[in-house]
């Protein structure tokens, strides 16, 4: 089914009668989810939809439900099928305040809201699937109150029964343990900013990865490991809180490259050539190593600054490996799911029908690539 034939009511008889229907069922939660995706604010919407932003307000609070000849203006702006409006089906609800994330500084509160929006429906489509699939159990160990960093992420390794040495396909082993690790395909500026960010105040944790995170296969597991931290340490998330931002690198650090086993392969003076060897072989970058020396008092703070310079320098020289060659680290448990799923009878259809979108968002929402060519018009 094309998105514009999914546009299309087709739940119920003749089209006025639909559209009555679909207002009788208005879910004002679902106005604002469509409408923070689409990052247009209340006015915005109003003046598009002609009508006052006092009336978009009472449509969200509830208190009023939109007419029914408006629901097809409404579908066509924030680019939704009608019956996505209609109540009825699970709905995710998040408080931004209730999701990590690093910068708040960086990161404006419209931005968090749209976050906060793709991680419910990042939920929505898990509880989907789970109906039908039997996702893995969550399964994070409990930390303690005064663990450290250092102390949850060797409780990982143990419980998770992770060997000595490096860490290879951390995302498929989070994912083994119930976590839902998201690429966002999306590559707009309000994504960029939003950097990375999870939260487990759906009842099972997510890990959402922008782009940006994931242009270099290091950085990107970093930062999988980073947001796990936040998920074992923080149950009261504090966004943007030096603290818990520092607690979470060290629990990342501790976790892909364990003081114990680290410590003694690091060279006693700062050899780039060698840290680069032990970069590709342990999976975290030449910085990161450079860091764990600093911390594990290998070299002085000195030769750590000079040698960030010398990387920095070399930085526009360095080409950032893709995650996509790394099987074991590109996101894969709702797509596996969802094949799964399919081969006992579902179809993407059917699916996209029940969550109310469109076949393009659904595969968004998957992570999946648009295959078709891109068309370059020059004028």
């Amino acid at each position: 089914m094309s998105d514009k034939t999914q546009g299309e009511l087709q739940l119920f008889g003749d089209r006025g009668s639909s559209l009555r229907e679909v207002a009788r069922a208005f879910d004002s939660a679902r106005l604002t989810q469509a409408r923070v995706l689409a990052e247009l604010t209340k006015g915005e919407l109003a003046d598009e939809l002609d009508v006052s932003a006092a009336a978009v307000g009472q449509y969200e609070a509830g208190a009023t439900k939109p007419r029914p000849e408006l629901l097809p203006e409404l579908s066509r702006i924030l680019k939704v099928p009608i019956e996505f409006f209609a109540a009825g089906r699970p709905i995710g609800r998040l408080d931004a305040a209730n999701a990590h994330f690093r910068s708040l500084r960086s990161t404006r509160a419209k931005d968090r809201a749209k976050a906060a929006t793709h991680a419910e429906q990042l939920w929505e489509l898990t509880y989907a699937l789970e109906k039908r699939i039997r996702l893995p159990e969550v399964d994070l160990p409990v930390v303690g109150e005064g663990t450290t960093p250092a102390q949850a992420a060797r409780l990982v390794r143990q419980e998770w029964g992770i060997g000595r040495g490096p860490l290879p396909h951390l995302v498929a082993t989070m994912e083994s343990r119930g976590v839902v690790v998201s690429l966002i395909p999306m590559t707009n500026e309000s994504v960029t900013r939003v950097s990375a960010y999870s939260t487990d105040a759906l009842g099972r944790p997510l890990v959402i990865i922008t782009p940006e995170r994931a242009r270099s296969i290091y950085r990107y597991r970093f930062t999988c490991a980073h947001e796990l931290g936040h998920l074992l340490l923080h149950t009261n998330p504090l966004p943007g809180d030096r603290q818990q931002e520092r607690e979470a690198d060290e629990f990342a650090a501790e976790l892909l490259t364990p003081k114990a086993e680290i410590e003694p392969l690091l060279p006693r003076a700062m050899r780039i050539a060698t840290l680069e060897k032990l970069s590709g072989e342990w999976g975290v970058s030449v910085e990161s190593l450079v860091r764990r020396m600093g911390e594990l008092r290998v070299v002085s703070d000195l030769s750590v600054r000079r040698a960030y310079q010398r990387l920095s320098a070399a930085a526009e020289f360095r080409r950032d490996e893709p995650i996509s060659t790394y099987k074991g680290e590109v996101p894969s448990l709702l797509r596996e799911a969802l094949e799964l799923a399919e081969r006992h009878g579902l179809t993407r259809r059917e699916l996209a029908i029940e969550l109310c979108w469109t076949a393009s968002h659904l595969s968004e929402v998957l992570g999946e690539d648009d295959p078709r060519p891109v068309l370059s018009v020059v004028r």
